[in-house]
């Protein structure tokens, strides 16, 4: 039986695994620390909520996008272009305070230069390993991306906290180029050949297990940003990053002890049905920070398992010179979720109250559950054995 052990023994694998963790630390903090920045500056959760929506569409126009340049220019060159771009841009955002607009913008721009790290990792990990460990590896590699979402928004908490919120935009700003750079040095990256696609951009799209995840995505992100920015705005700055962190600790432990068991087509229904328990239960006692903690923790329970059965399923869908794509558009289904779901959550907070952000929560976990049994007839077999 394959292990994790076994898949960290494949050579090349913990490197390409450990860079890319360090290339996409930033991502960990950045809408925390962000809706901090802005809404510090400005004392308006709207205006921070639309500035980190701005930067998350940016993100989600420029995934395929950028995942097309891929086999073109080579991932080590594109990655290093535009981490650099993204980068200058966060500095921008620490130290300007003139008016909301070019705020606004810079977050665009960090979007539309977002490294893409994650696609290129997990397009490169097939040639890495044998096919019975496809789950094993994307199960490990979901589940140490949590790490990020425990310590990224502590750590965008303690830096506000003990410094100023222009402190922790900029050291995201410094470990997203040092991280981008690592990863793009090793030899599975920059001799990675890329064939281009011989579909269209977007024709992908049409593949009706790509629509499916892409969809999904949306809405199991959308309750994210609800989630996160609900949180800060209920609780307050200081217990908020350690709240929103028991998610994704839940989301470690999930994912070790679920997510190398999705084997049926059910798998991922019964994911996302287990995340939304834990967001409905939020409603029993929705302003008392041990009992969101709590159901953050069992919601966190779902997620890796769910994000790593969706990067299976394209995995042994596609070949490389589509997967890369593929990627690219669940990636955009997650980041006009999270724009969305903070956006929203945003609005309804200043309009109604702190804890109507939760309905964001709940009608996104509810749509990613519909969607996921509406379209379980079109995941494919996990169960994979070596040729």
């Amino acid at each position: 039986m394959p292990s994790y052990s076994a898949v960290l023994s494949r050579p090349g694998v913990a490197r390409v695994m450990g860079t890319q963790l360090l290339a996409r630390f930033a991502f960990g903090m950045m809408s925390l620390a962000i809706v901090l920045h802005v809404q510090q500056i400005y004392h308006n959760y709207t205006v921070a909520g639309i500035a980190l929506g701005a930067e998350t569409v940016g993100a989600a126009i420029s995934g395929p996008l950028i995942a097309r340049r891929l086999s073109k220019w080579g991932p080590r060159k594109v990655i290093r272009l535009v981490a650099s771009t993204s980068s200058l841009a966060l500095i921008f955002i620490a130290f300007y305070r003139g008016p909301e607009f070019w705020t606004i913008l810079a977050c665009l721009i960090v979007g539309l230069t977002s490294p893409p790290i994650q696609q290129i990792a997990r397009s490169v990990y097939p040639s890495l390993i044998t096919a019975k460990q496809t789950s094993y590896l994307f199960s490990l590699d979901a589940t140490l991306q949590e790490f990020l979402w425990v310590f990224g928004p502590v750590l965008a908490t303690m830096i506000t906290a003990t410094y100023n919120s222009a402190s922790a935009v900029i050291f995201m700003a410094t470990v997203q180029i040092v991280g981008t750079y690592l990863f793009s040095r090793n030899p599975e990256i920059g001799e990675m050949n890329i064939p281009k696609s011989k579909r269209r951009l977007g024709g992908i799209l049409r593949k009706p297990i790509v629509q499916a995840n892409v969809l999904i995505n949306l809405f199991l992100v959308a309750s994210f940003g609800g989630a996160e920015v609900g949180t800060v705005a209920v609780l307050g700055i200081a217990p908020s990053g350690i709240v929103i962190a028991a998610l994704s600790l839940g989301s470690i432990i999930g994912g070790f002890a679920f997510g190398h068991r999705a084997k049926t087509k059910w798998a991922l229904l019964k994911f996302l049905t287990l995340v939304l328990i834990g967001y409905s239960a939020v409603f029993f006692n929705p302003t008392d920070l041990v009992w969101i903690t709590i159901c953050w923790f069992v919601t966190g329970l779902g997620v890796a398992p769910a994000f790593a059965t969706m990067a299976s399923m394209i995995s042994v869908s596609f070949g490389t010179a589509d997967s890369a794509e593929a990627y690219g558009w669940a990636n955009t289904g997650q980041l006009l979720g999270y724009s969305v779901g903070a956006a929203i959550a945003g609005i309804v907070i200043d309009n109604v109250a702190s804890q109507a952000a939760w309905y964001v929560t709940g009608f996104s976990g509810v749509m990613a559950v519909i969607v996921a049994l509406i379209t379980v007839r079109f995941n494919p077999p996990l169960n994979q054995k070596d040729a």
